[in-house]
């Protein structure tokens, strides 16, 4: 297992506990799976790792917010979480 997928597996512990998440599964062949917080059926937040960072993406505002750990993602979900819903 590369780091790029432990650490996805890590982030997916995270954010399996929570509400409204889901896997979302690589669409091409050089893609990067996904965690989408998706309430209602709409995509609001994903989480992706490569090469060893962190990425959420907001498709509302099209912006990349990078944290350096599950600890930092964790706080922020905690912080901002309710944005999304």
């Amino acid at each position: 297992m590369s780091d790029d997928e432990a650490l996805f597996e890590e982030v997916g512990r995270l954010v399996d506990t929570r509400a409204d998440w889901h896997f979302e599964p690589s669409t091409t062949p050089a893609g990067s799976p996904s965690w989408c917080l998706d309430p209602g059926g709409e995509v609001r937040l994903s989480v992706n790792v490569s090469g060893g960072a962190i990425t959420l993406y907001l498709p509302a505002t099209d912006q990349d917010v990078v944290v350096p750990s599950v600890v930092a993602l964790e706080t922020w979900l905690d912080e901002n979480d309710g944005r999304f819903r």
